[in-house]
């Protein structure tokens, strides 16, 4: 999911660079497994609603700590440190309306990009219900606990073993073909089931 979210970045990182650039000189269609499309996706836009409002909370009142709302509890701790930032922002302009107005267009121009490149740019494959549970399970060995890592991961691979494909992704810590080959080892009854081993590419080094 992540070169999804580097492409709308209103952050002009490398990473959004990077991302922007292999997406719009790329005229194939991106596999993209049902678990992002149903699970990830939704979540990550509601915790974009969600961070406006802790922002909006924190603009009412300085001495709110973000994330101390029910809503607000479900922000990851990167979500909170966007919403600070967000904050600090706020207090070098005056119109306080407007910054906040800016941060709603900007959260819903987000979300028509996302569902425009899910609609036309996008197959779905391996429903969820598909996701092999001792694949995800063994994959969870090296992800410290990130269950939609696992999940992921877990759909690309039953996915490379019907049709050719490479995983894109950032992380260059957890997604990497000697991990995913310890997790399924050679001569194991799952590497039997799973013999063919997708390629991995990183963002930075497209």
């Amino acid at each position: 999911m992540c070169i999804i979210l580097y492409y709308v970045s209103r952050e002009k990182s490398f990473l959004h660079i990077k991302a922007t650039e292999f997406i719009n000189n790329k005229r194939d269609i991106f596999l993209i497994c049902f678990y992002i499309i149903e699970n990830d996706m939704p979540k990550y836009l509601k915790r974009q609603q969600i961070i406006i409002s802790e922002v909006i909370r924190k603009i009412r009142n300085e001495n709110y700590k973000i994330g101390e709302s029910t809503e607000g509890s479900f922000l990851y701790g990167r979500d909170k440190q966007k919403a600070e930032k967000l904050f600090l922002q706020s207090k070098l302009v005056k119109n306080k309306l407007d910054f906040i107005n800016k941060l709603k267009d900007s959260q819903k121009g987000e979300e028509v990009i996302i569902r425009y490149f899910i609609k036309y740019k996008v197959e779905k494959v391996v429903p969820v219900n598909e996701i092999d549970r001792e694949l995800k399970s063994n994959l969870l060995s090296f992800l410290e606990g990130n269950i939609s890592d696992a999940n992921i991961l877990a759909s690309g691979i039953l996915h490379h073993q019907k049709e050719e494909l490479a995983l894109i992704t950032a992380d260059k810590t957890h997604w990497t073909k000697e991990n995913i080959e310890w997790a399924v080892p050679e001569q194991s009854n799952l590497r039997k089931k799973y013999p063919k081993i997708p390629e991995i590419n990183y963002i930075q080094e497209l």
